[in-house]
């Protein structure tokens, strides 16, 4: 369900959306230079530009309308990676202003480059500290959308988010949750927990969705082990349970294998789900 990405420690991740607040550090802080500049204006225009038209081309489509695209990820990845964000947030918000969506600016942006940064690094063609602050920008624009387009939560639409243990592919849940709170949900994340404490979160609080991903085969059984647990204990004995990541992506099987409900391939998918789910108990009620 969008559940991909890359984040550097489980440890720095709160309940809710990660709130930064070193956000403001990111700022635009100058502007660009006349060569940078011209790059900015050939990749929006060159590719943004036709991507927009598409997309209003095929408003009837429910599939999301087109996939990212690898030169604006790359330059895009390249500017969050620079020690002054300004080039990158002008990049972003310029992109915004265009006409691109929230949704496909989670989907087909910012999740896309933090895979990209994730791959750079084990391609050992950036270092750990590049990739920190890479993924600190993009957790600083997401929030950035969040406060923009969120609404008031509505009763009864809480979601647990949750990764399996030991994961490490963390900011596709953060998408993720972008997609519910803009939505009106109340999300909790839990990332890098173990079943048991995941479990006791689940009866201490009410959630109607656990939402869980799994980015590595390694982590299938201690995800149905805390799946498993979770629905044992949980304060809702109705819980509903949507799973994603790339270890499931194309493979329902292993969906069903591990306990969920349903399968998401990205944050859009995951609202549907969760929303589903919603009025299914409401009627069930």
């Amino acid at each position: 369900m969008g559940f991909v990405g890359f984040a550097f420690d489980a440890r720095d991740h709160h309940a809710g959306i990660l709130q930064l607040q070193e956000a403001s550090k990111f700022s635009l802080g100058r502007a660009p230079q006349g060569g940078e500049s011209e790059r900015l204006e050939r990749v929006v225009h060159e590719h943004v530009g036709p991507k927009l038209a598409s997309l209003h081309r095929q408003l009837r489509v429910p599939a999301f309308p087109f996939e990212a695209d690898r030169e604006i990820v790359t330059e895009f990845a390249r500017l969050v990676r620079q020690p002054d964000g300004a080039d990158a947030e002008k990049f972003f918000f310029r992109m915004r202003d265009a006409g691109m969506g929230m949704a496909a600016l989670f989907e087909t942006l910012l999740a896309p480059t933090a895979r990209e940064l994730g791959e750079s690094w084990f391609q050992d063609d950036c270092d750990f500290v590049d990739v920190t602050l890479g993924v600190t920008r993009l957790r600083a624009l997401l929030e950035t959308c969040v406060r923009v387009s969120g609404g008031p939560g509505a009763p009864g639409r809480n979601a647990l988010l949750i990764s399996a243990p030991k994961e490490r592919h963390l900011f596709g849940v953060e998408i993720v949750s972008a997609f519910l709170v803009s939505s009106g949900w109340d999300t909790t994340m839990s990332l890098g927990a173990s079943a048991a404490e995941n479990a006791r979160l689940a009866e201490s609080q009410w959630f109607s969705v656990l939402g869980v991903t799994v980015s590595d085969e390694a982590h299938l059984d201690s995800a149905a082990r805390t799946i498993e647990a979770i629905r044992r204990r949980s304060a809702n004995r109705s819980i509903s349970v949507m799973v994603g990541g790339c270890a499931l992506r194309g493979r329902p099987e292993l969906a069903a294998r591990i306990g969920g409900d349903a399968m998401a391939e990205d944050g859009a998918g995951a609202l549907l789900l969760a929303n589903r789910f919603y009025f299914d108990q409401a009627a069930a009620a």
